[in-house]
């Protein structure tokens, strides 16, 4: 590595390079063992999305030579393979989210460690360790508020911090030292990218894609003696200037010794933008003071950061209905549980709750966290009925249990590999350190003719 002194780059790159030799605590596993679960469900659950062909036909049309598994696809090389899977995984936009960097690690961590580290052959336990050093990575350079504030500039957190992650995720199933992850890191990121004006488009999940496949390139450069620069990551380095510009928010300086990222991860109990989840609570937590009673209007007041990128205020389509707050709110009210299901053409087009999302009124509050909401409904007959959600269900201190897991994975998964096939993947997902359990999922997900 350069003589010269990086630090954020330096701490990264022993962490991610050092981690898959530590014993991890069982806390970690069990979190690490929860993304991938909750991976394996939506990804599987997002076979037949028009974006996931898309990407999955592509990468087929490359006719790569490799060993890493895709998805109901082919083999092939770990980039393509990288590419194709943190694709499908982030389609449903149903997946985890680390609220602290706004970005969804899971995709393109597990995606590029599944890649680089099958075909590696490496086993259940050291994907685990691989995956845990990149979430941490992408976390931690994404987090203090930086990850917001490159939401707000009009980048996607996820193909950046994502790419990051990715990178640390590869190297380390790679086997890579110190020094060539830390180019690994550079190499990722020069190629950040993502724009949150693809939202609501199958750009979106393409972000995630990327980010996976940038990751796996740039441990391979790095495995090759690739050298970019070595700066970009620091707090006033080059990819910091270059995102946020006014210079409002500086890139955070790393600090691995600070607990355990992973365990503040938020999984997502509904099939939507994140930012929608604590209006849905206040309005299935008001549904049963609806029925029968003529609506005015709905205030939903929450923050700022949710009106810019899911503020969506008419939507047309199944992917507009997961980044409008307004049709997630409609959603609930009228008793609906914001599932997959709810994100159809058929729902969308449905006649009260297209003209019960016309009433539904946005309110930024900037002292409203991007994890609570408050509601406010005014009824045709002069009174008003209000709550308030402190925190979202799904988040680390309003968790999803394992069991709540599984009732969100069978629903995804059932309709593709059957109801005994879901529910035995699941069990070797939740047991995954176990030997076997990789082959169960590579072979769920294979191609069917």
């Amino acid at each position: 590595m350069n003589p010269v002194r990086h630090t954020n780059l330096d701490r990264a790159a022993r962490f991610a390079s050092q981690l898959r030799h530590r014993e991890l605590p069982p806390d970690v596993l069990d979190a690490a063992k929860k993304c991938l679960a909750d991976w394996a469900g939506v990804a599987i659950g997002a076979r037949d999305e028009a974006a996931a062909r898309a990407v999955r036909a592509t990468v087929a049309g490359w006719q790569a030579r490799g060993a890493a598994p895709v998805l109901f696809g082919t083999p092939t090389t770990p980039g393509a393979a990288a590419l194709a899977n943190g694709t499908l995984a982030h389609c449903l936009d149903f997946d985890d989210t680390h609220v602290g960097s706004v970005a969804h690690l899971s995709a393109p961590s597990w995606a590029a460690v599944l890649a680089a580290g099958t075909a590696q052959g490496l086993d259940e336990r050291a994907l685990l360790a691989c995956f845990v050093a990149a979430f941490e990575v992408g976390a931690r350079i994404g987090g203090q508020g930086y990850g917001v504030a490159v939401d707000h500039a009009g980048w996607h957190a996820t193909g950046i911090f994502g790419a990051l992650a990715a990178a640390a995720g590869a190297a380390a199933a790679m086997g890579l030292d110190a020094d060539a992850t830390g180019r690994a890191l550079g190499a990722a990121a020069t190629q950040v990218s993502g724009l949150t004006g693809s939202f609501g488009t199958m750009a979106k999940p393409f972000h995630a894609g990327k980010a996976a496949f940038n990751g796996v390139l740039s441990a391979e450069l790095a495995a090759n003696g690739f050298v970019p620069a070595l700066d970009l990551i620091e707090p006033d380095g080059g990819m910091a200037r270059a995102l946020v510009q006014d210079g409002s928010h500086a890139l955070p300086a790393a600090d691995f010794d600070a607990g355990w990222e992973v365990l503040r991860n938020t999984f997502k109990p509904y099939a939507c933008c994140l930012l929608t989840h604590a209006s849905i609570d206040a309005g299935r937590a008001l549904a049963a003071q609806v029925a029968g009673r003529e609506i005015a209007r709905v205030t939903a007041f929450v923050n700022p950061l949710a009106i810019h990128l899911a503020g969506k205020p008419a939507p047309t389509t199944p992917l507009e209905g997961k980044f409008s707050t307004a049709y997630c709110c409609a959603l609930a009210l009228s008793g609906h549980a914001a599932t997959q299901g709810d994100f159809s053409a058929a729902r969308i087009a449905d006649a009260p709750l297209r003209a019960l999302t016309a009433k539904v009124v946005l309110q930024a509050d900037a002292m409203i966290a991007e994890t609570a909401a408050r509601m406010r409904l005014d009824f045709a007959d002069g009174t008003q009925a209000e709550t308030r959600i402190a925190l979202a269900r799904g988040n680390p201190d309003n968790p999803m249990s394992w069991d709540d897991l599984r009732a969100k994975f069978m629903p995804l998964t059932e309709a593709v590999l059957g109801a005994q096939r879901a529910a035995d993947l699941f069990g070797a997902l939740r047991e995954f350190e176990r030997p076997g359990a990789l082959a169960a999922l590579w072979q769920a997900a294979a191609p069917t003719r």
